[in-house]
């Protein structure tokens, strides 16, 4: 770009601040800034002057030196933002956490029993990874609007129902002749033609001839 259209932004900038610069501070903005293409030139004259404000000025005259410190703090931030564009995290390297049921929240896999995890897992592994998959999934629904118990005190609005989540071990257990039940688990055929529910807590037969599909 022409140094004197260079000149006449730069200028025009630092007096739309109320700062005039030094005839020598001037060119050295002008040089430094001749390589900028002039779709850039506004934003990287914004970035001087704010680098120029952030300095303790005694006066609205700016002086080289002034304009010198402004300027390598931009290029420096220009260049960490270069270096820093990727940032490679090895899979082992990244922490890893898993939720624990008692604690009723996320803790390190360090802090539990689980074995190190290496690249070639065995069919154990396979097991817990759909189990943990399990876990997150259902303390997600317990913190769903709908399955939270109300606040003590709080009233519940008009046509707004809670339900409970049960386990396959609750219908197991129970003797009584259930109405409504809401089980998080999955489906699954044990045996041919017979379809389960399974859960971590165990397993109960399906009788699906009259379930509807959505």
């Amino acid at each position: 770009m022409e140094s004197r259209k260079v000149k006449t932004k730069v200028s025009a900038g630092f007096k739309m601040r109320g700062l005039m610069l030094r005839p020598e501070a001037s060119r050295y903005l002008v040089e430094a800034l001749g390589s900028v293409s002039a779709l850039e030139l506004d934003d990287v004259i914004e970035k001087v002057l704010d680098a120029v404000e952030k300095q303790p000025l005694s006066s609205s005259m700016i002086e080289l030196a002034v304009a010198e410190t402004a300027v390598q703090e931009c290029s420096q931030s220009c260049d960490e933002t270069i270096e820093n564009v990727f940032n490679i995290i090895g899979a082992f390297d990244v922490p890893r956490f898993i939720y624990s049921v008692e604690r009723k929240k996320f803790v390190p896999i360090a802090m539990t029993r689980h074995p190190t995890p290496s690249l070639c897992g065995t069919a154990r592994d396979k097991a817990e990874l759909f189990r943990e998959r399990y876990t997150i999934l259902q303390q997600r629904t317990h913190r769903h609007e709908l399955f939270t118990p109300p606040v003590i005190g709080s009233v519940q609005e008009e046509g707004q129902n809670k339900f409970q989540l049960k386990t396959v071990e609750a219908l197991l257990g129970s003797t009584a002749r259930l109405g409504e039940v809401i089980v998080l688990g999955m489906v699954t055929q044990l045996k041919e033609g017979k379809f389960y529910l399974e859960d971590p807590s165990g397993t109960v037969q399906l009788n699906i001839s009259k379930a509807i599909s959505f």
